[in-house]
């Protein structure tokens, strides 16, 4: 680990001159640029100092090639100080600009030696790597723990540098290798090692990659379209037999054959006398597959596509995930991580300079800052196996009026302005690139769904059916299907099915079959080329019940087609879809021919009320909670339907991006938000869904003050006690089934105090929620508070205890 020590100026010369005059005055180095006696410390030559870099020899130089280099740090600030071409710069050095997640960068001068740096916070902390200083030979470097890298840790790149793929070349992108003929890429080795299977003929079985022997295969049972398949599926390998049996011959070399994404050879699995498919593999890592055969016949005429998917590995994380076992986090792309700033837009181009409000512009959150938070095991720490992303289909890029006419213009950063919906395999509309370039490439999007997957993390973008942007193509050809211009504010349920959000927004009649098969055809082929786990469903209310059912006919029949009931939501491979219906609508689509779950409107006002603006008691929120965990599986008339079932799964919620931030709720005070967090987490039988950044706690009022950018240095004592003991939560939410599929009872109710028990056969857990003075709770004998609040049988006020054996 680098090491932090002060540097060694006077600081008599700082309190004479103050910082701005030290740096650039009479403190300042000399002319000639060496170093004053004072600044030894950080900023001379060191005979001894080893080079760190890719050729390992001291001196090797960069031959007049500038460098690049990034430092990592817990500074709100950070400064390089450097010598190139036999020159110190002056202390601190050259301010380095921020990259995000501790991450600084600086583009330095060509140089023609090893270039020696130190690192500072501007001020008297300096890191100079336990007085060795860093010493590097090349162009762009990572400097973070004291090491200099030559590649971003955890980066897609790296990989490729600790790989020996022996008889193949390494695919960086897709982290594998690419082996040549007689020879497979065994993952748990990674590396290419002999096909034991290249000459071996299985018949109707399938060969064993592990030993080449024949193995008998499954015997397709299942039906989809004009394919029979089955799916043998261990720990560690699966098998898989496809049977077309349709008319006429499969063209393979016409057609195309993905696995998580991306292309793949089957034709040494392809019995074309048979028609069959035989796949077989073994030695496989926990994580989910998915096979996309959209094939051709030898007539040319493509085939409905084939998704095939399916989880490897044991536990929750894996093939015995239900979904009442998730733990799902919201990201809001834009205002998560700007981990590529190459793909940001540029707020002064076009229409953008409309929007005059910073926090409604264009941020520069992507895929990528998502993906390093992935690679870095973020998620994970906080219990996370569920993420909900922003719309992830190319918007405008141009300003956008408001709901209100009146209010000032906004940006799409929120990606709810679509412009090509309808976008499928055989139908592209006319764009190239069906993905949003402000969040990154369709590369990126495949590797951070695959990284998700292979860490037992499901991923469901936004789904914005409702609409699309006045731009968008589908609206330019087929103005038919589409609402003449009428408002929705003022109208929200007078006109819920045929307004317009804004004058920006055609709304689509889904009146029109031809309509819902286009939305539905792009809702399927979406979920099947980027192997998505399910729908965060935008606006439900103001969709037809005919679009809602057909999206569910079109997924149960297209994208869980190895599922066995899919009138529950407790197999790993069924599309969890979760709707958005405010004012009172949430159990309306809550059935079996529709979504599984909504965001629990009344959840979020119960929550607000008792535990973080206390304009109601602890008593209501018991009276609520215990009904309500269930409240959604059996079916009752709502707004002349009948919404609930028993598969239904919920999804609790005390703040999104669409609600003023839970802390602001709480005005200021952590530890109601650490009680609502206590409350979310040990409430069974629904899903948590926790926005980004109420781990831990950030401010903010209505949109756009509730969508800033995501904190990721410099918390509080508050924020690192409140993210800490969300990780506790979550940790006990995992480990006790008790508290995602249990049954609630309440123990003690007051105004202000409450204790629950949740209990799933033999496991127990007891929840102590104190909103009053110190309160004496004794939990049964052996039990104890894994959060850490509560000893001596008292319950501290305004503090949650949750106690386990």
């Amino acid at each position: 680990m680098a090491t932090q020590r002060r540097h060694g100026w006077t600081t008599e010369c700082v309190a004479l001159l103050g910082l701005a005059a030290f740096w650039g005055g009479a403190c300042s180095g000399g002319d000639d640029g060496t170093v004053p006696d004072r600044f030894v410390d950080a900023g001379r030559d060191r005979p001894d100092a080893t080079v760190v870099g890719d050729g390992g020899v001291e001196d090797a130089g960069l031959d007049g090639t500038p460098f690049v280099v990034h430092y990592h740090t817990n500074w709100t600030v950070a400064y390089v100080h450097y010598k190139a071409n036999g020159r110190w710069t002056v202390p601190p050095g050259e301010a380095m600009r921020p990259e995000g997640d501790g991450w600084f960068v600086f583009e330095g001068p060509a140089v023609k030696e090893t270039v020696e740096l130190v690192f500072n916070d501007g001020a008297d902390t300096w890191d100079n790597n336990g007085d060795q200083n860093y010493h590097a030979n090349l162009a762009e470097f990572w400097v973070k723990d004291g090491e200099v890298l030559s590649t971003k840790p955890g980066q897609v790149g790296g990989f490729c540098d600790d790989v020996l793929c022996g008889q193949g070349t390494c695919d960086a992108q897709a982290e594998r290798c690419i082996c040549d003929a007689g020879y497979r890429y065994d993952s748990g080795r990674q590396t290419c090692v002999e096909d034991l299977c290249a000459s071996a003929n299985c018949g109707s079985g399938v060969c064993d990659p592990e030993t080449g022997s024949c193995t008998d295969s499954c015997e397709p049972d299942r039906v989809v379209g004009d394919f029979k398949f089955c799916t043998l599926v261990s720990d560690t390998s699966y098998a898989v037999t496809i049977t077309y049996t349709g008319q006429g011959q499969i063209d393979l070399a016409a057609s195309e054959t993905k696995l998580n994404g991306r292309a793949i050879d089957l034709s040494r699995s392809f019995d074309g006398g048979q028609k069959t498919f035989r796949i077989m593999e073994s030695g496989v890592q926990p994580s989910k597959y998915s096979y996309l055969l959209r094939l051709r016949r030898d007539s040319g005429e493509h085939i409905e596509p084939l998704f095939i998917p399916f989880w490897v590995g044991a536990g929750t994380r894996y093939a015995d995930f239900g979904w009442k076992d998730a733990i799902l986090y919201q990201v809001m792309t834009d205002r998560f991580r700007d981990g590529d700033p190459t793909n940001n837009i540029d707020n002064t181009k076009g229409s953008l300079p409309e929007v005059t409000d910073p926090r409604s512009q264009w941020q520069g959150g992507d895929f990528r800052g998502i993906i390093d938070k992935l690679d870095d095991g973020y998620f994970e720490s906080l219990g996370i196996n569920a993420l909900w992303i922003s719309s992830v289909v190319l918007g405008s890029h141009e300003a956008q009026p408001e709901v209100n006419p009146s209010d000032p213009k906004a940006s799409s950063y929120h990606a709810y302005h679509p412009i090509v919906t309808g976008y499928t395999n055989l139908d592209d509309y006319g764009y190239s690139n069906p993905i949003e370039t402000a969040f990154g490439t369709p590369e990126e999007l495949h590797e951070l769904v695959n990284k998700a997957h292979a860490r037992g993390i499901r991923v469901l973008p936004d789904l914005v059916a409702n609409h699309v942007q006045i731009e968008a193509e589908i609206y330019k050809r087929h103005p038919e299907w589409f609402h003449p211009y009428n408002a929705c504010l003022g109208n929200w349920d007078a006109h819920r099915l045929d307004c317009w959000f804004t004058s920006t927004t055609p709304d689509f009649n889904f009146g029109v079959a031809e309509a819902r098969k286009a939305l539905v055809d792009h809702a399927v082929w979406l979920a099947q080329e980027f192997n998505f786990d399910g729908y965060r469903a935008d606006a439900l209310k103001h969709m037809t019940d005919d679009l809602v059912r057909d999206l569910k006919a079109g997924i149960k029949a297209r994208v869980e087609t190895t599922v066995n009931n899919h009138d529950l939501s407790e197999e790993a491979t069924i599309f969890y879809m979760v709707g958005e219906s405010l004012g009172g609508w949430a159990r309306y689509h809550v059935r079996a021919d529709m979504v599984q779950g909504q965001v629990d409107e009344g959840f979020y006002n119960m929550t607000t009320g008792s535990l973080l603006n206390f304009s109601n008691s602890l008593r209501n929120l018991a009276g609520f909670a215990v009904g309500n965990d269930t409240a959604y599986l059996s079916p009752q008339e709502t707004f002349g339907g009948t919404g609930g079932y028993p598969g239904a799964v919920m999804g609790n919620f005390f703040g999104n991006h669409d609600q003023p931030r839970a802390l602001t709720a709480a005005n200021g005070d952590y530890r109601r938000l650490r009680m609502a967090q206590t409350f979310l987490m040990t409430s069974p039988g629904n899903i948590p869904m926790l926005y980004q950044g109420d781990e831990f706690g950030m401010l903010g009022g209505p949109s756009p003050d509730n969508r800033k950018m995501m904190v990721w240095s410099g918390l509080s004592a508050d924020q690192e006690a409140s993210r800490d003991q969300f990780r506790k939560l979550s940790q006990a939410r995992e480990a006790h089934v008790a508290l995602r599929r249990g049954q609630r009872a309440n123990v003690h109710v007051e105004d202000w105090f409450w204790v629950y028990k949740v209990s799933y056969g033999d496991d127990e857990v007891y929840v102590a929620i104190n909103r009053d003075n110190e309160k004496p709770f004794a939990p049964p004998a052996g039990m104890h508070d894994v959060l850490g609040h509560c000893s001596g049988d008292v319950v501290p006020s305004l503090t949650s205890c949750v106690f386990v054996k």
